[in-house]
């Protein structure tokens, strides 16, 4: 589902990875949800940037 320029996902999660990323979110005042999209953008940033490095 599309909002705006984001995007929900409906993840598989395990009941036990769910209850940590609802914990860690909850600290950081943001939505689990949130938590793991921003989570995941950073991956793809980081593997992003390291494909560039390995190819120069």
């Amino acid at each position: 589902m599309a909002y705006g320029n984001k995007v929900k996902f409906h993840y598989d999660v395990p009941v036990y990875i769910k209850a940590q990323l609802a914990a860690a979110a909850k600290k950081l005042n943001m939505t689990a949800t949130e938590l793991l999209s921003k989570t995941i953008e950073e991956e793809y940033e980081r593997v992003i940037n390291e494909k560039k490095a390995n190819k120069d």
